[in-house]
């Protein structure tokens, strides 16, 4: 009898009375596979770095067929455990903080999609960014402010170039999040922007102009609290410098019963 082969279903009285009989969900068979799979990388059954037996194998020693192996591989992929290149077999891998992210890609998009999904996110930047620049003015070295001067400038060299700007624009933010030397703030930092911006709606390329202007002047007044040293000037400037692009956001939002 093969690992996964059924047995009958029992009922008992140990539940005690107050228990209503009920259907146990029935797990498909590749949810069987990837927990096994799991289990046994989890256990170092498997080295990370060890390829996993073919396919074959697999189908063999879980009396499965071809699909429900495929399905837990790649289960195992979107999980971080598991590389699979065309042609190989399954290598053993360590998740990441980019397959954290990656996971919850989903779930960020359909919680965006929600009435107040971006207040939400844009409330989640300001606490994280609100952190960033706190840390930045109290312990970031002279080359880290440097490197977030020259960052600047770039913002200076785009005014007029909206495409060029938006890019010198997240620079400058990645910038602030490379100073913890946390690789984990970078990650979440980069899928937050990534999130927030695909969600925003399309603004009109003069409209944009404008607030580049005013999205520079509030870096500077960044730059120049974490350059002074300042924690809580540092922090009010971000706050400002994000409340407005939040506004702005809100301006180009199309109100409730409008045609446009």
């Amino acid at each position: 009898m093969s690992t996964f082969d059924e047995q009958p279903a029992e009922t008992s009285d140990t539940f005690g009375h107050a228990m209503r009989r009920r259907p146990l969900a029935r797990k498909k068979l590749s949810e069987m596979v990837e927990e096994e799979l799991e289990q046994m990388i989890r256990r170092r059954e498997f080295a990370e770095g060890e390829q996993l037996p073919s396919e074959r194998e697999l189908m063999t020693f879980f009396n499965v067929g071809r699909p429900s192996v495929r399905e837990a591989l790649a289960a195992l992929k979107r999980k971080g455990l598991v590389q699979i290149s065309n042609g190989e077999r399954a290598r053993v891998s360590r998740p990441s903080a980019e397959t954290i992210i990656s996971e919850l890609s989903g779930v960020a998009t359909d919680f965006l999609a929600r009435p107040e999904g971006i207040a939400h996110f844009e409330q989640l930047r300001m606490f994280f960014e609100s952190s960033l620049v706190r840390y930045a003015a109290e312990f970031a070295t002279d080359e880290q402010v440097e490197r977030l001067g020259k960052a600047l400038e770039m913002n200076s060299q785009s005014l007029d170039d909206n495409d060029l700007f938006i890019r010198s624009d997240i620079e400058f933010h990645r910038e602030l999040a490379e100073i913890p030397a946390n690789p984990i703030f970078m990650v979440v930092h980069v899928a937050l922007l990534d999130w927030l911006i695909a969600a925003r709606p399309s603004v009109p390329q003069e409209e944009l102009h404008a607030h580049n202007n005013v999205s520079y002047q509030q870096h500077i007044e960044i730059f120049n609290a974490i350059q002074a040293r300042d924690p809580d000037a540092a922090d009010a400037a971000l706050k400002a410098h994000l409340k407005s692009v939040f506004a702005a956001y809100y301006a180009a939002k199309p109100k409730r019963g409008s045609k446009k």
